[in-house]
């Protein structure tokens, strides 16, 4: 057996600091992996829409109404007139001016919290607001928020009608380009309620 010899200072300080490195790179690869994580996909946002029997029929009028405006104010007063009533009762300074500038919704849950865009969805409808569709939304968004087409005549009034109605919903914004098709995307994030 031979004798073990004694470390010197040096080496241990070497030792040392490289276990002091080896616990910065660790904690490194740990903040790496909490974000890959939280964001798979890096920026780029996904979104995957739910079929509903009903969606296919409304969403054809809101991807064409972009192309022509008289389409667009021709569709939507029909069924805010008809819902108007039932939100007069909610909130009558709010449904009276937004009647005219209703246009359809589509509502994103961007939470892990399972059937959020639902329970929006019959808020919303229950508002007489039209939901063409809901589903999932993978992107760091902030707050909740109504996104608007801004090529769609009257969808910023109608997004910003909406927040008016529904202050659960924080702020409106332009569209950007990960979203779905449609004049307003309302997208959920953990602050709705």
């Amino acid at each position: 057996m031979t004798p073990s010899l004694p470390e010197s200072p040096a080496r241990r300080r070497n030792e040392q600091i490289i276990g002091v490195l080896l616990a910065v790179l660790g904690l490194v690869v740990l903040g790496v992996a909490i974000v890959a994580l939280q964001h798979p996909k890096g920026h780029e946002a996904t979104a995957a829409t739910s079929s509903v029997a009903s969606t296919p029929a409304p969403t054809t009028p809101a991807t064409t109404a972009p192309t022509t405006a008289p389409a667009t104010s021709a569709t939507s007063p029909a069924p805010s007139t008809s819902a108007s009533s039932s939100a007069t009762s909610s909130s009558p300074a709010s449904s009276t001016s937004s009647a005219s500038t209703r246009l359809p919704l589509i509502v994103l849950n961007n939470t892990n919290r399972t059937g959020l865009a639902d329970t929006a969805k019959a808020r919303f409808q229950a508002g007489g607001w039209t939901v063409t569709s809901t589903g999932n939304l993978v992107n760091n968004i902030i707050s909740t928020c109504a996104y608007y087409d801004p090529n769609t005549p009257g969808a910023q009034d109608a997004a910003a009608a909406l927040r008016a109605q529904f202050p659960a919903i924080k702020r409106t914004a332009p569209k950007f380009s990960e979203l779905p098709a449609g004049p307003i995307v309302v997208v959920l994030t953990t602050d709705y309620s």
